[in-house]
């Protein structure tokens, strides 16, 4: 009758324990490379398959511009959030004709973004009459705050981003 448990020990594996010298063995023991057993090895036709290389839409993409334009599009975004739209509309107005299409979507998001804020901040001066207005004032700056963060972080990695809320008046 065979043993229905496990075996607990080395010598129920039949390995004796271990050498009496890990430096005959090349180091300690169990740090080695195991070797599968025989018919376990690695299979034909399951390495690197040709073709599947990573995903389109992931990382740099080819043809979002130099690493200028990232800088570009990041100080844009970063620019925003201390000027309002005044630093995103001389930037678009400076760059607008001579950038890539990446530059110039940062640009465009950036300013569109930034009068969004400014209709936001003009509604809220208008709302403190009402005391409901600083609530919104914090609540717009700290949107801005935060979206041009995340914003300027993924032009800094030549990432496309769009504003989750954006009043998209310039094209």
């Amino acid at each position: 009758m065979s043993n229905p448990y496990p075996p607990h020990g080395p010598e129920d594996y039949g390995q004796g324990g271990y050498s009496p010298d890990p430096s005959a063995m090349g180091g300690q023991p169990g740090y080695g490379a195991p070797t599968p057993p025989p018919g376990y090895g690695p299979q034909p036709g399951y390495g690197q398959q040709p073709g599947y290389g990573p995903q389109p839409g992931y990382g740099p993409q080819p043809g979002h511009g130099s690493s200028d334009d990232t800088t570009f599009a990041m100080l844009t975004h970063l620019l925003g959030i201390i000027t309002g739209f005044v630093g995103p509309l001389i930037m678009y107005l400076v760059k607008k004709d001579e950038s890539s299409p990446f530059l110039r979507h940062h640009l465009l998001e950036a300013l569109n973004f930034q009068l969004t804020v400014t209709i936001a901040y003009v509604v809220s001066w208008v709302l403190m009459f009402i005391f409901i207005g600083t609530l919104t004032w914090m609540a717009a700056g700290i949107c801005a705050l935060i979206f041009g963060i995340l914003a300027g972080m993924a032009a800094s990695k030549g990432e496309w981003y769009r504003y989750p809320v954006s009043i998209r008046m310039v094209k």
